[in-house]
């Protein structure tokens, strides 16, 4: 892999000067020559319109501009308001998504399309490019280094007043948008401002007995509101309406309100148990956002608690992401390295030769599980106390393998800063995963054209 070294020196010393239209251009030269990139467009069209042939939009929304169109959002950092804006001002987006002399495209088009595009379809793009990796010379596969890493969902900090505070206001806006609908049928007391009244009041007081008979109040006030609730539902679902618009404002509070009444339920469960009960609520059993449900508590030694899902990340020499999962809870690293060789082993037919990992991944069983798959140098950056010589031939390569291991901390702090990997903003867990196998994407992407941009001007 001493292209690769020569390419990386030269990157990092900006011996090649070259643009983002540069990086873009070439970019799109790797996409047409990247193999079984039809399978990836077919998967595309396949997310969308539920088949594998035809054209979406006004005028044709294709699947190869469809995917251009993510690589672009997470290269660029942009929303997709931003993104929609791009398509009519840069030159350099224009011509990579091959637009027409006046064509722009809406936002709408943008974030419907690439919201209905599946992880499984941006994995196999990545795969795609690890193949194309491999072919010019980019990557072997006889190195592997791995490290864990924890991504934010979109969510306020959560304390047990302010989710109860959302579950009002939610809720209180689905009653409201029925009652505009329906009429007369439906009467219910607006808590809003009561609700926000005792969200301040207890944020601002420091007593814990006062705090206490506020919290109480506030569970008795969406209890109350939940109830309301619960009678504006059998209402909307009796209720029949001649006009379409109406119809349509009537099913999204019926979705709204089968949706928030359980989650404020567990609210309320969980404040009564930690504030009334003085219980200690296991964080399988918490709920800290009603919007993203999926996300978890992550506590990572004794930094700050994170909000999100915690994801393993495999790298190589070449610093394109090989492989990359979105964890359910926050499991030991150490359960992590037979799933990390497994997936290694599907993408090259074989295991690699050298393999570094964080000292959270040291156990002896991941080290005969890795020395019997044909690793023949291994070394974390705790080794416990296992033997040097179990692990390594010799110091050196020890060394040396180390510090290829602090690489992968370099390829993550890559992904948080350009590919949005601090905090994902899609909503739900089916596209959290979707974001951060595009990010992936991209990333492997922009190495791979600057490579190639590198290696034709030295």
């Amino acid at each position: 892999m001493r292209l690769v070294k020569k390419l990386q020196q030269a990157l990092r010393e900006e011996k090649v000067k070259f643009g983002t239209g540069d990086e873009l251009d070439e970019m799109s030269q790797i996409l047409e020559k990247c193999p079984r990139i039809g399978e990836v467009y077919q998967a595309i069209l396949k997310d969308v319109t539920g088949k594998a042939e035809g054209k979406l939009g006004r005028e044709g929304l294709s699947a190869e501009r469809i995917l251009k169109l993510g690589l672009l959002r997470k290269r660029l950092s942009l929303t997709y308001r931003g993104l929609s804006e791009s398509t009519a001002d840069s030159l350099s987006v224009r011509r990579f998504l091959d637009l027409k002399l006046g064509e722009t495209l809406s936002r709408s088009a943008i974030h419907g399309n690439l919201k209905a595009v599946s992880d499984a379809t941006w994995a196999m793009l990545n795969e795609c490019l690890t193949e194309y990796a491999v072919k010019h010379g980019y990557e072997d596969g006889k190195a592997l280094r791995g490290d864990t890493t924890t991504v934010e969902t979109n969510i306020h900090y959560p304390t047990d007043a302010s989710l109860l505070n959302d579950s009002v206001r939610v809720l209180t806006r689905a009653m409201n948008r029925a009652k505009q609908v329906i009429g007369k049928g439906i009467e219910f007391i607006d808590h809003s401002r009561r609700s926000k009244s005792l969200l301040n009041r207890i944020n601002n007081t420091h007593r814990v007995e006062k705090r206490h008979k506020q919290y109480v109040e506030f569970i008795r006030v969406v209890r109350e509101v939940v109830r309301h609730c619960e009678e504006v539902l059998v209402v909307v679902k009796k209720s029949t309406c001649v006009d379409f618009s109406q119809l349509i404002e009537l099913n999204k509070s019926q979705a709204e309100l089968e949706t928030y009444i359980p989650l404020a339920k567990k609210v309320i469960d969980q404040a009564y148990r930690r504030i009334v009960k003085k219980e200690e609520v296991p964080a399988s059993e918490k709920i800290v956002s009603i919007f993203e449900v999926h996300s978890d508590i992550i506590v990572k030694g004794f930094r700050d608690v994170v909000f999100g899902h915690k994801i393993r990340v495999a790298t190589g020499k070449s610093c394109m992401i090989l492989s990359l999962e979105v964890l359910d809870g926050n499991p030991k690293d150490s359960t992590l390295v037979e799933k990390i060789l497994s997936d290694h082993q599907d993408s090259f037919d074989a295991a690699p030769e050298n393999a570094a990992f964080d000292g959270c991944f040291a156990s002896q069983a991941n080290r005969d599980l890795l020395k019997e798959a044909g690793v023949k140098e291994l070394t974390f950056s705790k080794n416990l106390n296992m033997k040097m010589e179990t692990l390594v031939s010799s110091k050196r390569v020890n060394k040396m393998l180390l510090r290829f291991r602090a690489g992968v901390e370099g390829s993550i702090s890559f992904l948080k800063r350009v590919f949005s990997f601090t905090r994902v903003l899609d909503r739900s867990l089916e596209t959290f995963k979707a974001a951060l196998q595009l990010g992936a994407a991209a990333c492997n992407l922009t190495v791979l054209a600057r490579y190639n941009i590198a290696r034709a001007n030295i």
